[in-house]
């Protein structure tokens, strides 16, 4: 899973990964939910109501892929979730079992960016290209939404990898695969 806050580097990061891993598949919350939320934030209505299905959605998706002996690339922020009081505040469970019933290991790759200033930047430099229209309330709610998405979210699993998306972005993918591997080896998975 590769998680972390808005402009971090997730989707670029687990891109990469897809294009690297052999026999991986790939998806992204956003492919799902941004055709139903487009006119409305993530508080809305509509991300109410889509919300938990979306979220089985990616659980399922890596039930199937595992079981199809495919390594998915699940790309979603969950740096949010901490903050809700609901049954999707620790999603990790369900993505554990999944990986589990396969005999397979879940990894969590959370991506940060180097700094406020970046992320400020890269949501600014999207908001011009115009890839998601969030990103005017991000920037003009800053303090807000800094506060409500943290670099640091808490995760409740014991094999998360932090990823600074830097300007040094491929070497640190290889990194990230290197580690990913050596990890495994040593598990025997």
């Amino acid at each position: 899973m590769v998680v972390g806050v808005p402009a971090s580097g997730k989707t670029s990061l687990a891109k990469a990964l897809g294009r690297k891993i052999d026999n991986s598949a790939y998806i992204s919350k956003d492919l799902i939910q941004t055709p139903f939320t487009d006119s409305e934030r993530i508080a809305g209505r509509m991300y109410s109501m889509i919300q938990g299905p979306t979220y089985q959605i990616l659980v399922d998706f890596a039930d199937v892929q595992l079981g199809l002996g495919k390594t998915p690339i699940i790309d979603a922020p969950f740096s949010i979730n901490h903050r809700r009081k609901d049954e999707y505040s620790d999603w990790v469970p369900p993505f554990r079992n999944a990986a589990e019933k396969h005999l397979a290991r879940l990894a969590i790759v959370r991506c940060v960016p180097p700094d406020e200033e970046t992320q400020r930047k890269r949501i600014e430099e999207r908001l011009k290209r115009k890839e998601s229209k969030w990103d005017r309330w991000k920037l003009d709610h800053w303090s807000e939404f800094r506060e409500q998405e943290p670099f640091d979210f808490p995760i409740s699993h014991d094999d998360v990898y932090e990823f600074i998306s830097d300007e040094r972005f491929e070497a640190r993918t290889e990194e990230i695969l290197f580690r990913l591997r050596n990890a495994y080896l040593l598990l025997g998975v």
